[in-house]
């Protein structure tokens, strides 16, 4: 019988596991591979309702548990949870010995995970490279350096396989797959907004209601405090109700959150905080949402298969691609206010949003992936990178 590929993923947050949870399962039900997960940083954390919960519900086999995030909201904290991740990292890998390991995106766990599998000569793939966010935010350069330590690509866009080359990677590296989070999200079963009700026990029958999910930007954290009073104060004079979900774990969090428990004990009637919902129910508060407020990505990369109308706040997601859904305002109440206005009565922006256009993908990504790990040989050519020019 053949060996079996091993592939080793690592997640670090909610967020991107759910971009490739789709990937995840049809790799562990694949007798070609023998698939397992590092379950490490933010999902470990009860501060951001240990998602390590769900990657356990999925079934998955986790091959370690990596804990390594201080609780801290100063930079070099950041930092230094970076620093304890790498000597843990680089030991399961030495133990596991796979043949190739999967990261995902911008944060923290692309960067250490490339650079420790480099170093030990392991194959790694990285997905959502050559990605383009004209924001100033830590997160491009983290993204650029991963993909320079990476042997294999999976961008979302030709426009990201384009810059990637500009970057100096081989093509032959390189496959554009679109997005992998729209296979599961897309298909999720759906839910009725009087159940949707009862399970969050917070009526939203006949009601319109905005979702809001703004993180910290690394580089803006003094101004965290004022940019999140910006957008509850436009929220609150709307009168729409509005479910807010926990930021991310970037500097600059606390004064989020704690504005966020303010304004949910002060408004009891109007919003509602949760650190984090199961997936059934969280994609069906998008599909029944009005809108999308803050600066998740998930205003770019799903919302637009929802026809969800998006209102981007601040610079992060700035000058990536994006649906018609999306409406781009400064960090300033009135602006963040007529945003709200045009997601409310503007019929023009409205239609355009329900042709449900989006340019990430069709749902189909993951086949596509498993296709390519399966095929691929682990060799010396995979392993040594030369840049292209």
């Amino acid at each position: 019988m053949e060996r079996r590929k091993k592939v080793l993923a690592v997640t670090g947050a909610r967020s991107e596991y759910d971009l490739l949870v789709s990937v995840y399962e049809k790799l562990a039900n694949d007798n070609r591979f023998d698939f397992s997960i590092v379950v490490t940083g933010p999902h470990l954390s009860d501060n951001f309702g240990y998602t390590a919960r769900y990657v356990e519900n999925d079934g998955f086999k986790i091959e370690d548990y990596i804990f390594n995030l201080l609780d801290t909201n100063s930079k070099v904290g950041r930092i230094s949870s970076i620093g304890y991740q790498i000597p843990a990292l680089a030991q399961t890998f030495l133990r596991v010995k796979p043949d190739i390991i999967l990261v995902a995106g911008d944060r923290e766990e692309a960067i250490s995970v490339t650079m420790t599998a480099a170093f030990l000569n392991i194959a790694v793939a990285h997905f959502f490279g050559g990605d383009i966010a004209k924001d100033g935010n830590i997160d491009n350069s983290v993204r650029y350096a991963a993909s320079k330590f990476a042997h294999l690509h999976f961008p979302s866009l030709e426009a990201h396989k384009e810059n990637l080359i500009r970057l100096g990677e081989d093509e032959w590296r390189i496959n554009v797959v679109g997005n992998p989070a729209l296979d599961r999200f897309v298909n999720t079963p759906y839910v009725s907004k009087e159940e949707l009700s009862k399970r969050l026990d917070f009526n939203v029958v006949d009601e319109a209601y905005f979702v809001l999910i703004q993180h910290s930007i690394i580089t803006e954290v003094e101004d965290q405090e004022k940019h999140i009073q910006e957008t509850l104060i436009a929220i609150q004079k709307s009168g729409v109700k509005c479910f807010i979900n926990y930021p991310n774990s970037d500097p600059g969090n606390y004064a989020i959150v704690e504005a966020y428990k303010d304004y949910s004990a002060k408004y009891p009637e109007q919003f509602m905080l949760f650190q984090n919902l199961d997936r059934i129910t969280y994609v069906n508060l998008l599909r029944h949402a009005t809108c999308l407020l803050g600066n998740s990505s998930s205003g770019l990369l799903e919302a637009p298969s929802l026809g969800l109308p998006a209102i981007n706040i601040g610079s992060r997601q700035r000058g990536r691609a994006c649906g018609s859904n999306v409406i781009f305002v400064n960090n300033e109440e009135s602006e963040i206010s007529r945003a709200i206005d045009k997601v409310l009565t503007d019929d023009e922006f409205l239609a355009g949003v329900a042709t449900k256009y989006n340019p990430y993908g069709d749902g189909n990504a993951s086949e596509k992936i498993v296709k390519i790990l399966a095929e691929l040989e682990v060799n010396d050519t995979l392993i040594y990178k030369n840049i292209t020019y």
